[in-house]
């Protein structure tokens, strides 16, 4: 079993890529990929950069390459929901592209041409094992739901109130949905894990570059707790 995990940022993986052992790296298409163990897991983390193209390129490009069982995509999101505080952890069950959109001949906001769908599922026994885990860390909200994605840092209300409204979705961030459709194009199961950095109002600009560390730090500790716990 070898599980792979994506991350936008550098905060979001190096807390990750330190821990690793056995270490193998190669550059494809200007992303690094790191093969090694994890918690005594098989692994490959990379560094996709930000935006659902380089998300779904380092996807694909994990898929093709290293042939995990597994993607999980690890990083922080703007709130969109008031149960959500800084550091709280959404684990998606489905996830949604918020700026897919050709409603103008007809379809639904956010149909994905060539799927047909609006939401893509992650599978529930992978979902239930990651929230299994993010409940044992400590002071910590959880909570599982949709997650959105978009070419977009979301930082105005009436964006965000949009989003709500037409994907009912629990927080904000431009890779997950894009690492998800390649999966689900691939047959590869995924789940997007996500730590709050911001709530994605008129506060965001000034909140995420002092919150996306702490955030950033409880997605990888959720990622480490769940590699020594899964039974993969």
């Amino acid at each position: 079993m070898k599980i792979g995990i994506i991350g936008a940022m550098d905060v979001e993986v190096a807390g990750l890529i330190e821990f690793m052992e056995n270490i193998k790296k190669e550059t494809i298409s200007s992303t690094v990929y790191y093969e090694g163990t994890l918690q005594g897991k098989n692994v490959v983390v990379a560094k996709c950069g930000v935006g659902k193209v380089h998300a779904a390129v380092c996807a694909q490009t994990m898929i093709l390459k290293y042939k995990p069982d597994v993607i999980i995509n690890t990083g922080v999101a703007g709130s969109l929901n008031s149960k959500l505080d800084i550091a709280d952890l959404v684990i998606s069950d489905s996830v949604v592209q918020h700026d897919m959109d050709t409603s103008g001949i007809g379809d639904p906001i956010g149909l994905i041409s060539g799927v047909n769908l609006i939401n893509i599922p992650c599978p529930k026994d992978l979902v239930e094992q990651i929230e299994k885990s993010a409940k044992t860390i400590e002071d910590t909200n959880v909570i599982v739901g949709t997650i959105a994605s978009g070419d977009q840092f979301i930082c105005n209300q009436d964006k965000r109130d949009y989003i709500v409204k037409h994907f009912d979705a629990l927080c904000a961030e431009m890779e997950g949905a894009a690492i998800g459709h390649v999966c689900y194009l691939n047959n590869v199961d995924f789940c997007i894990v996500r730590a709050i950095s911001d709530k994605a109002d008129g506060s965001a600009h000034m909140d995420f570059p002092t919150f996306a560390k702490i955030a950033a730090k409880k997605s990888t500790q959720l990622i480490n707790t769940f590699l020594s716990a899964c039974g993969f």
